[in-house]
């Protein structure tokens, strides 16, 4: 999934509240409805006015045996 944000991407925090927030509320139960174990929510940010800059950053999310899905980003704090 993409998603566009106002957020500068050197602002994890802010940044893992937003995707927190499509997780729960429509990325979860799309990838349950698909029956899948994987997923990437990634966060596009866009600066500039003539000359637009973009970055972007993924959240990949997995589902454990024991059914719990889980952020990957969370294994690197």
């Amino acid at each position: 999934m993409s998603c566009e944000t106002d957020t500068p991407l050197t602002d994890k925090t802010t940044l893992r509240k937003e995707v927190d927030e499509v997780w729960t509320t429509v990325f979860r139960d799309e990838l349950e409805r698909a029956n899948v174990t994987h997923g990437i929510i990634r966060m596009s940010h866009r600066e500039g006015l003539l000359i637009k800059h973009e970055e972007d950053y993924s959240f990949a999310f997995e589902k454990r045996p024991d059914g719990q899905w889980r952020c990957l980003e969370d294994d690197k704090r």
